[in-house]
Formats: structure tokens, C-alpha cells, sequence
């Protein structure tokens, strides 16, 4: 059965029409003893089937045909038939044809639109799906009838569904409140509201919780609709939480510090606006300078001047207290705001911090910083005058203890260039005493000779900032090595540069290196252009070198080393200087 009906609705249009074709075929043939009436069946049914065939024009073709076919058979007919019987039958089939191929188009065309019209609700409510499935963000419609019980969802998208890690029939049997974080209900519960009791659109942030307990930062865009006497609402939910999170990024590097992870001077200076008042009387304000930071910045690099900072830094906020805020106000330049502090507590807090920065360990020299503070005790003072005098007393204190700093500082550096070379005590002793019997010798002046005594100590300070492995390297230096050696007489200057005490033998540690023929380094200088200080330091270290040896070179006997002294005069030292020195030696027992 299902056979025939498959191939009668695969055919049907042929088989129709070969039907039809037969029927009008057959009509000719029929017997003339049919009387009109039935001939008027035949017609009227030949006329139908042409109708359901092709409509209107399917309806006047065969009524014009069964018109013919009357018209044929009353003149053949043996029988007398009235004319008007044709007239009848012309009328009735035109009228026929005409009515029922019109209804039919009529029917036919209705059926279409509707067809059509349940067609693109279909592909419109297709596209409504697809759109609202591929959507980028999470896309919920929810009840907001109760907006103080449940507020019901009625569909979400799977974008939503996956960003919350639920399925959709489980998030259905939710209600809004089940997703969104307790910190914010009562916002929600506010946001439903404006959206029960007016049409609008609502534009927030909200926090959701995941399946798994997660908590996703989401940006929010809701509105509301009536339909039947209810109220619904859609919302477009965007996952935030990456951009939150640059956003706190940005927050805190326009507040912090980047380099110390304290508070930057932007802050403290908002800070201090803030706590200017009179809740918080008495304010005290600590300034702190570091000491030496510009000496470890020449000498060992920035990353070490760095490494200062920071642990000075952990030292001013391990000190102070919680409401306390500590802020990097410069370069070297600390500042530390105190609400409801007296001076006494600030001077404790400043003894504080000095202690913890004494007891920090920190290779090159040991850390200091300078500090000084001022409270502001009536409402009247001006808080920017109160930082000033807590500046100008830490600059005070700076210059009291300025001198015993530098003592400390050229004393570990002293101990440092020991322990990272093989320059020792005794080498330092015997150029001073070779440098002053040069002195003597050619009746130099008592300052010339103070400033060799020191710059035979400190000639190679340099050197500490050169690794160890290369200094005591008894194989041939690497190209790269070498450099690296060479750049300790312009290390050694800036640190002379950046101590008074030092600065007067900073040009001597810069040009030690220099040779009589401008062959040597830094800046190739040739003859009576190297200072006196250091022409006559370079052949004393030279000598003395030669005798005492060192990891690259063996050591040679007195004569060996006054031999190669008298062959580079002229070259390396300076001819005249040369000359005096080997008599000093010669001399020597």
C-alpha cells in the first residue's frame, strides 16, 4: 500500500494528465443516443479535471472544448435539439470553467502563502536559534515577575552555558540568584527592580560563580519587555576578567612603585591631601635618603644599585605599621606618611628602620640611609611646609654622618678589592714606600704625595666590579675578557668621582694604564698628557708586580724586573722617571 501511494505521488502529475487527454479522447466516441444531460456531466467533469490540472486557464480550456464538443455533437445528432440547449451549455460551462478555476487559483495561492509564511517562520525562528547559539556572549531571558522570590531563566545560550559550566537543562532549573555571587544580591535584587518598573536598559558589572565554584568578572547588558501582562527580560553577559585583571595591572602600576613594589610619589601625594585633616592630627612625615647609591650604581652596576633600593625598600615597610604609608618619593628618595603619630613615635619608628637596614646583609657596602621626619600638629600648619622641614632635617642628619659613611663605604671597598683580586696589604705597602722614596727623589710636593699614598691603595678599585674568575684567570684571556679588564680604570673613576674624599685621585685611577708612546687605555694620552700621579704609580705597580708575581705571569728576580723597566722607557714609562726609579732600586739592600 505504501508502494502505490509512494509511486502515485511520484507520478501523479502524469498520470493526470494522460487521464485527462484519455477522457477528452473518449468523449468523442461516446454514443449519440446519450441524451444532453449526460453529455453535461461528461463536460462539466472534463472541465474539472482540467481546473485541478491547471487552475483558470485549465478551466476555460476545457469549458471552450466541452463548448466544441456540444456544439459537434447537437449538429451530429440524429435526434432534433433545440440551439439554445448550446447556448445553455456554453454559459454554464464558461461559467463552470471560469468559477471553479478562479476558486481553485484562489486556494492554491492561499495555500502557498501559507506555505511560505510557515516557511520563513521557520527559517526565522532557524536563524533565531543559530544566531542565539553563536552569539560571542552569554545571552540569557529570564522571568522577572518576582523580582523579590525567583527570577526564573527561561533560555540561555550555550555560550552562557559553556562560560558557566552547566548544561542548559541544568541552568533552567535555576533562577538568577543561583549564579550570581551573595556579595552582589543585593545589587541584583535593585537592578530587577528598575527593570520590573520601567522599560530600559541597564548597563553594570556583576560577578557570576561557575559549577565549579570559579568566579568570573562579567559585564552586564539587560532589558526589559512586556508581553501578555508579564515581564521579561534579556540580558548579554561578556566575560570580563582578563580585562579586570589589566585593568588592576594598570591601577597599580600608575599607584606603585615598579622597581620596589611600594607606593610611587603620585600616591603618597594623593595620600597626603587625604589624610590633611583634622581626624588624623598629629601627622608626622619621614623623608629618607639612601647613602652610597650613586657609588654601587658606578661600581657595580645598576642591577646592584637596584638590589639596594629594593632592600631598603622591604626594610621602611617592614618598620612601619599598617596604616602607615610608605612611598618611593625619587631616585634615591624614600617618604613615609604617619596619621596620628607624635614626634616621639616617629623617632622611634626612625630608629626602627635604621636598625633593620644595619642588619641587612648587602655584598658591596654596608647599607645606610639618612633620615629625618616632622609632625604636623594643628590643622593651621601647611602639610607641604611639614614634608619640606622633614626633608631639610634628613638632608641635616645626612651631612652629620656623611663623613663616617664614607669612611665605612672606602673601607669595604678597600676589603672587597682584596678579596676579589690578588692585589694584598703588602703590595699597597711597598708602592706607597716606592712612590714616596719617588717623591723625595725628585722633591715633589707633600699633597702630590698624600694623593700617591692613596692612589696606591686604591689604584685597581675598579676591580671589584669585575668577576673574580676573571681576575685570578692564570690561562691567556679571551678578546671579551680583556675588554672587560680594561673597563676598571673608568669603574674605578666614577667611584673616585662620586666620593669627595676619593675625588682628588680619580684622574690617576682613570689614567694608570696610559703609556709613555699613547698606546695605552682608556684614552690612548701620550707623554707629559698622563699625570704625574700616574706615570710614577705605573712604574712602582709594574715593578712590583714583576717581583712579587701573580696567577698569569711568574714571578722575576729584582735585576730581571729593572731590565724590563729600562726597556720600556720611552714606550710604556716615562723615560726621566724611569731613569730616577732604577737608581732608587739599585740603591735598595
Amino acid at each position: 500500500m505504501d508502494s502505490l501511494k509512494a509511486a502515485w505521488n511520484k507520478h501523479k502529475r502524469i498520470l493526470m494528465i494522460t487521464a485527462i487527454i484519455t477522457f477528452a479522447v473518449l468523449i468523442l466516441f461516446i454514443p449519440y443516443s446519450t441524451g444532453i444531460p449526460e453529455r453535461g456531466i461528461l463536460g462539466t467533469f472534463l472541465i474539472f479535471l482540467f481546473t485541478m490540472m491547471w487552475g483558470l486557464k485549465g478551466g476555460i480550456i476545457g469549458a471552450v472544448y466541452s463548448i466544441i464538443n456540444l456544439g459537434y455533437y447537437i449538429a451530429n445528432s440524429p435526434h432534433q435539439i433545440d440551439n439554445s440547449f448550446l447556448v445553455l451549455g456554453t454559459v454554464l460551462y464558461l461559467f463552470i470553467g471560469i468559477a471553479l478555476g478562479r476558486l481553485l487559483d484562489v486556494v492554491r495561492g492561499q495555500k502557498a502563502d501559507v506555505s511560505n509564511l510557515l516557511k520563513s517562520l521557520e527559517q526565522k525562528e532557524t536563524n533565531y536559534h543559530n544566531l542565539f547559539d553563536t552569539i560571542v556572549d552569554g545571552l540569557f531571558v529570564f522571568d522577572i515577575n518576582d523580582i523579590y522570590g525567583q527570577v526564573h531563566i527561561i533560555d540561555v545560550n550555550t555560550v552562557a552555558c559553556r562560560l558557566l559550566g552547566y548544561e542548559k537543562e541544568e541552568i533552567l532549573r535555576l533562577t538568577c540568584f543561583d549564579l550570581i555571587d551573595k556579595n552582589y544580591s543585593k545589587k541584583m535584587k535593585y537592578i530587577f527592580g528598575k527593570l520590573f518598573h520601567a522599560d530600559q536598559e541597564l548597563l553594570f558589572e556583576t560577578v557570576f560563580i561557575t559549577k565549579q565554584g570559579q568566579k568570573i568578572a562579567t559585564e552586564c547588558h539587560c532589558n526589559s519587555i512586556r508581553k501578555n501582562g508579564k515581564v521579561y527580560g534579556n540580558c548579554v553577559v561578556r566575560d570580563i576578567t582578563e580585562r579586570k585583571k589589566v585593568e588592576e595591572k594598570i591601577r597599580y602600576l600608575t599607584f606603585h612603585d615598579s622597581l620596589t613594589g611600594i607606593y610611587n610619589r603620585a600616591y603618597f601625594e594623593n595620600e597626603l591631601e587625604k589624610y590633611d585633616n583634622l581626624r588624623y592630627l598629629p601627622i608626622s612625615v619621614i623623608m629618607g635618603d639612601m647613602n652610597g647609591l650613586k657609588l654601587v650604581n658606578d661600581a657595580f652596576g645598576h642591577d646592584e644599585g637596584d638590589r639596594l633600593l629594593k632592600i631598603a625598600a622591604n626594610s621602611l615597610k617592614e618598620s612601619c605599621r599598617q596604616a602607615d604609608t610608605v612611598a618611593r618619593y625619587g631616585g634615591d628618595e624614600f617618604v613615609i606618611l604617619l596619621p596620628n603619630t607624635t614626634t616621639q613615635e616617629a623617632e622611634g619608628i626612625i630608629e626602627r628602620i635604621s636598625n633593620k637596614i644595619s642588619q641587612t646583609q648587602f655584598g658591596p657596602i654596608p647599607p645606610s640611609i639618612a633620615l629625618g621626619c616632622e609632625t604636623k600638629t594643628f590643622i593651621q600648619q601647611d602639610i607641604h611646609l611639614i614634608l619640606k622641614h622633614a626633608e631639610d632635617n634628613m638632608y641635616q642628619q645626612k651631612l652629620m654622618s656623611e663623613q663616617s659613611n664614607r669612611s665605612a663605604v672606602i673601607s669595604t671597598l678597600e676589603r672587597t678589592l682584596i678579596e676579589v683580586s690578588e692585589e694584598t696589604e703588602l703590595h699597597a705597602l711597598r708602592l706607597q714606600t716606592l712612590c714616596d722614596q719617588m717623591c723625595v727623589k725628585l722633591d715633589l710636593s707633600s699633597s702630590l704625595r698624600n694623593e700617591l699614598r692613596l692612589l696606591a691603595v686604591l689604584h685597581d678599585i675598579g676591580k671589584v666590579a669585575i668577576p673574580q674568575t676573571i681576575l685570578t684567570k692564570a690561562e691567556e684571556l679571551t678578546l671579551d675578557e680583556w675588554k672587560l679588564i680594561k673597563q676598571h680604570t673608568e669603574i674605578g673613576y666614577r667611584i673616585a668621582q662620586s666620593s669627595p674624599d676619593l675625588a682628588i685621585i680619580s684622574e690617576g685611577i682613570l689614567s694608570h694604564h696610559e703609556r709613555w708612546d699613547g698606546t695605552g687605555y682608556p684614552r690612548g694620552l701620550k707623554g707629559e698628557d698622563i699625570p704625574l700621579s700616574a706615570r710614577i704609580l705605573s712604574i712602582a705597580d709594574a715593578y712590583d708586580v714583576m717581583i712579587s708575581g701573580r696567577a698569569y705571569k711568574p714571578k722575576m728576580s729584582k735585576e730581571e724586573a729593572m731590565e724590563e723597566i729600562k726597556k720600556g722607557a720611552g714606550t710604556q714609562f716615562d723615560p726621566e722617571l724611569a731613569k730616577v726609579f732604577i737608581e732608587i732600586v739599585s740603591n735598595e739592600t
